[in-house]
């Protein structure tokens, strides 16, 4: 019998299979409800204090999308009438977003396909589990802004 352990999947691969698997999973869910997840991603940021958000790139930012698909996604939400856009009046080179009642309406009803989920994924952990969970992913997250080791 072998002393050694067996090599296992590098932990980056094992992320992101993983994050793909439930990222899919959501999707589907989120799709069911007549939304997807790039549309919740931007309605979630669009649906700040007072259903307002700041700039085109604080949604970027807030999304994690990229420009390009950003807008893509803007878009296609803009014209079905889920969110209109804003001219701040005191920089005119800044546009918010602010939900219409149809996307509040949606939001609320992809919010609670979105809380299933979380409690389909939260199957059988502990308290604990998901504590311990978490603190994994927030120093996965510290390592890699820690950038290449030396």
């Amino acid at each position: 019998m072998s002393t050694h352990a067996a090599p296992t999947e590098p932990i980056g691969l094992q992320v992101i299979s993983a994050a793909q698997s439930v990222s899919s999973a959501l999707d589907i869910a989120l799709t069911a409800a007549g939304g997807s997840l790039g549309m919740w991603l931007v309605l979630v940021a669009a649906s700040g204090k007072d259903q307002r958000h700041g700039a085109h790139s604080e949604l970027s930012v807030a999304t994690g999308d990229d420009a390009a698909a950003l807008s893509d996604d803007m878009h296609r939400i803009e014209v079905a009438g889920l969110v209109v856009r804003r001219t701040d009046p005191h920089d005119p080179s800044e546009s918010g977003v602010e939900l219409t009642e149809a996307g509040r309406a949606l939001f609320h009803r992809l919010l609670r396909v979105v809380v299933a989920f979380d409690a389909r994924l939260r199957t059988g952990f502990t308290v604990e589990e998901i504590d311990v969970f978490t603190s994994t992913l927030e120093r996965l997250r510290g390592n890699v802004a820690a950038g290449e080791p030396r």
